[in-house]
């Protein structure tokens, strides 16, 4: 393999490594490579032997000419592929400039997503994002004083996880469709009901994450986070993320609502190809129908007159008249969390070409398996994207598009939840021995609450009443539960959390939560094929602190 011949800089190396879309060369600031002349950081060596393993090539790029060959070999480390300084840039650009790595792609004739950048330095920074490339900083070699939204990595070893993990295969979709007649991409990752282990033999959902809100770890890593980062990077690689693109999320049914579990980790992932995150680029600016709800009523039969077509997208969700001279010739990236037959999306993707921008691309976590459906504006109607819109779905051509869902990454995901779960239990301390002269007993079962038993006929919220309408149509149609049609107030409170008694089959009737409720109705739902989603509560969704930086670092108090 051409790679393995030695080159110095200047250089070019003669043969295309470009037969994979996956990582195929590490460009590595001097600094991470060597903490002092003859002695390499630890674990760099290693670091450099599992790439020459895997056939992915590593770049030195130091700012002056040097006899690299020498002085690595002093450290008893491996010669680069290649070896870049100033002078082989383009008018000797200094570190910062994006020909860097537009070089490095250029002589091993690779995709500039086919490449990331180990660096040690703010510029080292500026040149993974002027040049749309991946940058992780290396801690190990230097602590920043002025800090930088990264991946980082406190050790070599680090790279290594997040290369084995995330950027050294090949990107797999549940779902995807290319139009390049609208210049429009969609990209779902996983099946609406994929699930992952979490370690202890307990799993989770993406649901659990996305629509319940619900805060799983994996180890010590954030199991958003892990699912959140596996998206990006495979975009990446498809090339799916292009840099200096902009960043938004679709807005949710409801005014001024964002999905906070989206918008907490894009405010840090922004950076990865040096885009930007506009959390008000699409703005809902009335509220529109709960299209999860009013999907559940028709499919029980229940009459409803609210119109959940896309024409009830373009009453309620514009572009933000603030973009107006900002959006023109914009590749703009729209993240979702679950997408069903596609009207949010195409909505998304009708707005924002309206407004000029050159390319959108549709990320989301999960599919449902309906068909999806391409829309298009017929001839002569015509709409402003910077305000809302009073037209009917007659006033769109739809094609029936691809349906279904397939298994996306779910083995490799699988394998990468599994990992970090493995690592924590590697890590933490033997619990300690159970005394010898007893055993504790078992928790002894729920107490039967007082309180004041009430028929659910008139519904506290819509919360309740979504609930109570999936929990009568499965006990009169699909599941043989028990559900007498009531819930139950705890004594002496005036709130509206319910106590739902529910009991399934061979079971005794016990007391659920309203969200313990939900997420047992939703198991059922599932395993009979029916798609249904619990109101979101109010308030339930908080924002990430911290999200993408914890993927790469190991903890160190």
């Amino acid at each position: 393999m051409a790679r393995r011949a030695v080159h110095d800089h200047g250089t070019a190396v003669g043969a295309a490594m470009d037969e994979k879309n996956t990582v195929r060369a590490v460009a590595i600031d001097y600094k991470a490579v060597l903490r002092r002349p003859g002695h390499a950081h630890e674990g760099i060596a290693e670091l450099l032997r599992w790439l020459d393993e895997r056939d992915v090539a590593w770049v030195l790029l130091t700012n002056d000419p040097m006899d690299a060959k020498s002085a690595l070999a002093a450290a008893s480390l491996p010669e680069p592929a290649l070896h870049l300084c100033r002078d082989d840039i383009p008018d000797k650009a200094k570190r910062g400039n994006g020909a860097w790595l537009e070089a490095v792609a250029d002589r091993l004739s690779l995709r500039t997503n086919q490449l990331i950048l180990v660096g040690t330095s703010q510029f080292d920074w500026y040149t993974g994002i002027h040049a749309g490339v991946v940058h992780i900083h290396a801690r190990w070699a230097s602590r920043l004083g002025k800090p930088i939204t990264s991946l980082t990595s406190d050790e070599p070893a680090d790279v290594i996880e997040l290369l084995d993990h995330f950027l050294l295969h090949e990107p797999r979709w549940a779902f995807r469709l290319d139009d390049e007649d609208r210049a429009f991409e969609i990209r779902s990752m996983l099946p609406f009901n994929a699930q992952f282990p979490r370690g202890g033999g307990r799993t989770f959902t993406v649901k659990d994450i996305f629509t319940y809100d619900k805060t799983v770890k994996v180890g010590d890593q954030d199991a958003r986070d892990v699912l959140m980062l596996h998206l990006l990077c495979a975009a990446y690689l498809q090339g799916s993320l292009p840099g200096q693109s902009f960043f938004c999320v679709y807005p949710s049914s409801t005014p001024a609502k964002g999905s906070p579990q989206l918008a907490g980790f894009l405010e840090r992932a922004k950076v990865m190809t040096g885009s930007s995150y506009k959390e008000d680029l699409l703005e809902r600016v009335a509220q529109a129908p709960d299209t999860s709800l009013e999907r559940y009523k028709r499919s029980i039969g229940q009459a409803t007159d609210r119109d959940i077509s896309i024409a009830a997208q373009a009453r309620t969700v514009r572009v933000n008249p603030a973009f107006k001279k900002k959006i023109a010739g914009k590749t703009v990236i729209v993240f979702d969390d679950f997408t069903t037959e596609g009207k949010s999306v195409e909505w998304a993707r009708t707005l924002l070409s309206e407004a000029g921008a050159a390319r959108v691309i549709a990320l989301t976590i999960g599919k449902y398996p309906s068909r999806h459906t391409v829309y298009r504006l017929r001839p002569g109607v015509t709409i402003d994207p910077f305000t809302t819109n009073n037209i009917t779905l007659a006033d769109f051509q739809t094609t029936s598009g691809p349906g279904g869902a397939g298994e996306g990454p779910s083995m490799s995901l699988t394998a990468a939840m599994e990992h970090f779960a493995a690592a924590e239990e590697a890590t933490a301390e033997p619990p300690a021995p159970e005394p010898t002269t007893a055993r504790m007993p078992h928790p002894a079962p729920r107490p039967v609450p007082a309180g004041t038993r009430s028929p659910m006929t008139s519904y506290k919220n819509a919360r309740q009443q979504h609930l109570g309408q999936m929990l009568t149509h499965l006990q009169q149609n699909a599941y043989p539960l028990v559900w007498r049609g009531e819930y139950l107030l705890p004594a002496g409170k005036t709130t509206t959390t319910a106590l739902w008694w529910i009991a399934l089959p061979g079971q005794v009737e016990q007391w659920y939560d309203t969200r313990e409720a939900e997420r047992l109705v939703s198991g059922i739902c599932l395993a009979v094929g029916i798609i249904w989603e619990p109101v979101a509560a109010p308030g339930g969704a908080t924002q990430l602190a911290e999200a993408l930086a914890r993927m790469e670092q190991r903890r160190h108090a």
